[in-house]
Parts: structure tokens; sequence; C-alpha cells
């Protein structure tokens, strides 16, 4: 989820402004923890659960949501949603499609055929602000432009959670790095943390 590892660096810059790839060689696994195969996501994919990205019991949210399909030729097709602020509440919806290599998910990242929309109250913004919102976005990715962005994922003592990790272009990128809480998509889902205010607002639900 290439989107879900990029996340961190959209966020920083929203927050502020709002009222085949080289082959790493991959880290030693943590004691007790299992590699995700590739037919492993595959079957993730088919699922098609939920992917919390950085969850929080004590209000059971995240820093963004991800639905993660399996597109009909293999790839991977995600949608991932950010509450950028709930006051008022302004969503941001941005889609991906990830190639599985091995035991890897990878995409060459290119912002200006990323899919990207936004809401404020319910309601698409207007084409002015979904342009500058965009541009916002696109400026906070500049760093990953035209590079290879792939994912490896581990799963401990807990099915439901994992780890990843990322190399951009081959190398190690740890500040790119998440933890993931899964769960079925016909439950009750996550609530996701406002961006702008986090450390004193409760998760609004999707």
């Amino acid at each position: 989820m290439k989107v879900l590892g990029i996340v961190s660096l959209c966020v920083s810059t929203l927050v502020a402004l709002t009222p085949e790839a080289s082959v790493a060689a991959p880290a030693k696994p943590v004691a007790g923890e299992h590699r995700l195969s590739g037919e492993e996501i595959r079957a993730l994919a088919k699922r098609e659960v939920l992917w919390c990205d950085d969850y929080k019991a004590a209000n059971d949210d995240c820093e963004a949501i991800t639905l993660v399909r399996l597109a009909p030729d293999g790839r991977l097709a995600e949608t991932t949603t950010l509450l950028i602020s709930d006051g008022p509440r302004l969503q941001a919806f941005l889609g991906e499609f990830d190639e599985v290599k091995g035991d890897r998910v990878c995409s060459k990242v290119a912002v200006a055929s990323m899919p990207m929309s936004f809401v404020m109250e319910g309601k698409p913004v207007s084409a002015d602000a979904a342009m500058g919102l965009r541009a916002i976005m696109a400026q906070s990715l500049a760093d990953l432009e035209g590079k290879t962005v792939c994912q490896s994922f581990y799963r401990g003592a807990e099915p439901d959670r994992l780890r990843e990790e990322v190399t951009v272009d081959g190398k190690r990128r740890e500040d790119l790095e998440t933890t993931y809480l899964l769960r079925e998509n016909d439950g009750p889902g996550f609530g996701l943390r406002s961006q702008v205010g986090k450390e004193e607002k409760k998760g609004s639900a999707i």
C-alpha cells in the first residue's frame, strides 16, 4: 500500500496549510514474525479488508484507512481516506494501483496520475479548492516522484496486525514505515483521527 506508506508526507504539508525496482536485501525478521508471501497479500486483497494505519485502541481510530481490493489484472486497487480536519470536516480520498512482485508490493510514484478527491462536510469541494489541495499533495510527494516504492509486510502472533518495511529505489526508508490493524469491511469499521488538532480530538468514524 504505497499510499499508506507516504501518508505522513501528505499529512504534514496539508496540516500546515489547512484552518521494476532495485531489490533491497530484506531485513532480518523479528523473532516469531512471518513475512507475507505474494499469495498471502493477494488473499487479503480478495477479502477486501480495511487497513488501519497506526491504530490507537483508546479511541479505536487510525491515521488513515485504506480499502484494498484485487483488480482483474492482478494489481492491488487501493482507496485511502484521510480526515484532514473535523471542524469543518475535510476528507481526502487517494487512489492507487500497486503491483505484487514476489513478496513485495511495488509502484512507481506518479502524482499527476494519482486519483484524488476532497470532500468538505459531505460535499465535494470547489474545483479551485480541489486544485489547490492537489497541488499541496503533489508538493509533499515531490521527493518521491518517479521513484519506485516497495513494501514488505510482516505478521507476528496477532494475525490481523502487520508491520511494514519500505524501500525507495532499493534503499530502506524507515521514516515511511508504519503498522496496520486489519478489519473486515462489513463490520463497524474504524474511526479516523483529525490531522488538525489530532492530539485533542477523538477520531470520527467513517
